[in-house]
């Protein structure tokens, strides 16, 4: 008999001094029209009065605290062992969710006993009419991405669909999948622990579904800052690399080689151009060779779970990577398109 409570889900959300969200966040829970819910947050030593204020204003919220900042996946792996619910959703702190978000969740985990997990329908918090995103993409060459990011919603991704992974800022996961492969790995302290769970999950042969009625809207980067900030460089460089090293098996690691020496150097040029980053880059990497034998041991574990074919797993690679780059070409499309408008109209103004 399972330990766990049937269709009950629990909401588990990390918080490191974000007590201006949480507000706007948990007030959407409470809406939802799911009943069968429990609220975990997690609080990584924030100093902003977080702790204080959810005390006092959600006495019906589970409060787990740090006495310091852990990171995002020690943080979410407390909730989730904790957690007493059949289904576990994690939520960023910097959303609202839509009314119907946990029924839809969970009646595609019904009605997909296949998935062990869901992502949802990212919009931007601002703009309900720009995707946030539509599932995690993942490159031959090792870089992530969120499918959609920053598109206009037209309707493109109204389609629910098999996706390689769900964006942890918002999805849901059955318990028997932590149980089968673990939960998400405390030595990425943040940044691509989804991706890195997803691609561990495809490869014990647990599938991801897209949900696109299960709407969330996200700020982004709402606690850490901007994408291109030293600490997002540095956790990206070496969180990067632990992937590949991790999740590609031998056979489709030199396969894929020339794309990985292309997209990491892509990425390192992209910092150091936007963000003038690139000792961060160089940081995280040299942080990567040090985990090097710690990830060569979680390697051994992840393929030894293997029940899927090394095509299978190349081929929602590839999959990813065709989503990405359609993605990223509509979206260039979309501002050459805003870029000649705003130049008609200022000729039409002269």
């Amino acid at each position: 008999m399972s330990k766990y409570i049937p269709n009950l889900v629990s909401v588990v959300i990390p918080n490191w001094n974000g007590k201006r969200f949480l507000a706007g966040c948990l007030d959407s829970l409470l809406k939802q029209k799911y009943e069968h819910v429990e609220v975990i947050i997690v609080d990584n030593g924030s100093k902003d009065g977080s702790v204080e204020f959810l005390q006092e204003n959600y006495p019906q919220v589970r409060l787990l605290t740090f006495e310091n900042n852990t990171g995002f996946s020690p943080a979410v792996n407390r909730g989730i062992r904790e957690s007493k619910g059949e289904f576990v959703a994690l939520l960023n702190n910097d959303t609202v969710v839509d009314p119907m978000w946990l029924s839809e969740l969970v009646r595609i985990m019904h009605e997909h006993p296949e998935i062990g997990s869901a992502g949802c329908k990212m919009l931007a918090y601002d703009d309900h009419k720009l995707l946030d995103g539509a599932g995690d993409g993942y490159r031959r060459g090792g870089l992530p991405g969120r499918i959609g990011h920053r598109e206009r919603d037209t309707g493109r991704f109204d389609l629910p669909r098999y996706i390689l992974g769900a964006c942890g800022g918002a999805a849901m996961y059955r318990q028997e999948l932590f149980e089968a492969i673990g939960y998400l790995d405390d030595d990425y302290f943040a940044y691509l622990e989804d991706v890195d769970f997803g691609l561990r999950a495809q490869n014990a042969g647990y599938k991801c579904y897209y949900v696109p009625t299960a709407i969330v809207y996200h700020l982004g980067c709402g606690t850490t800052g901007s994408g291109y900030s030293p600490l997002v460089v540095r956790l990206s460089s070496q969180n990067n690399l632990n992937t590949i090293v991790k999740n590609i098996p031998g056979p489709l690691l030199w396969k894929f080689l020339p794309e990985i020496l292309y997209w990491q150097l892509y990425y390192l040029a992209v910092v150091t151009v936007r963000g003038a980053q690139i000792v961060p880059w160089l940081q995280g990497a040299l942080d990567a060779l040090k985990m090097m034998p710690k990830m060569l041991k979680k390697r051994q574990e992840i393929f030894s779970q293997r029940k899927v074919s090394l095509r299978y797993l190349e081929e929602i690679i590839v999959e990813s990577e065709r989503d990405l780059m359609a993605s990223k070409r509509r979206l260039n499309q979309q501002t050459l398109a805003a870029l000649s408008g705003k130049a008609l109209e200022r000729m039409s103004a002269k």
